[in-house]
């Protein structure tokens, strides 16, 4: 609309969002073949952790929307609003296959666990996102850099309350809609009727 790149990263964040959807669909297809143990199966399965935190990482990206006279801030808001529940049913639906995946094959507080700490993980690496500039693709081009950062506030958390601060945030965001949607599409058990 404006002839402007300036939003160009919103197409390739929503890309990124997509890869963990696609990840986890074709590893919903592989487990009907294959046992989750086998290398295509956990290769999928890390593809898609390591992909799973740009679908969540879309929120921070209102940071860029400023009034610049182009067309209207309010559009921008839109805009940008649209990629942020496009990235968001990608993540949580991607996450929902996994939870399910999960249950089949471990009790549900082991289940419930690994899904809080798949959340946490993610949060962590908004953070390193949005705060230190990793992207994904650094874990195969940088890999010794994010380490440092990561083991550095690993060691001393408290000497990086940010870090602490943006991942509880994002945690407790995160978790509390996931939980949300995990409540609302259980099946409906009625009860016996009260006197």
């Amino acid at each position: 609309m404006t002839g402007t790149v300036r939003y160009w990263f919103i197409p390739e964040n929503l890309a990124l969002a997509w890869l963990s959807f696609v990840f986890a669909w074709l590893l919903l297809i592989e487990l009907k073949k294959r046992r989750w143990a086998t290398w295509q199966n956990i290769s999928l399965s890390i593809l898609w952790l390591f992909f799973l935190p740009n679908s969540w990482y879309v929120l921070t990206d209102f940071v860029h929307v400023a009034p610049t006279g182009e067309i209207s801030q309010v559009y921008d808001i839109v805009m940008m609003f649209s990629l942020v529940i496009c990235g968001f049913i990608l993540g949580f639906t991607s996450l929902y296959i996994f939870h399910k995946q999960f249950l089949k094959r471990w009790s549900a507080t082991v289940s419930h666990g690994v899904v809080a700490g798949i959340l946490l993980l993610s949060s962590f690496a908004i953070y390193l996102g949005r705060d230190l500039r990793w992207s994904t693709w650094d874990v195969v081009a940088n890999p010794g850099g994010i380490i440092l950062d990561v083991s550095d506030r690993v060691i001393d958390p408290f000497g990086h309350p940010r870090a602490i601060n943006v991942t509880g945030l994002f945690f407790v965001l995160l978790g509390s809609i996931y939980l949300a949607i995990w409540i609302l599409t259980r099946p409906y058990k009625p009860g016996k009727p009260t006197k």
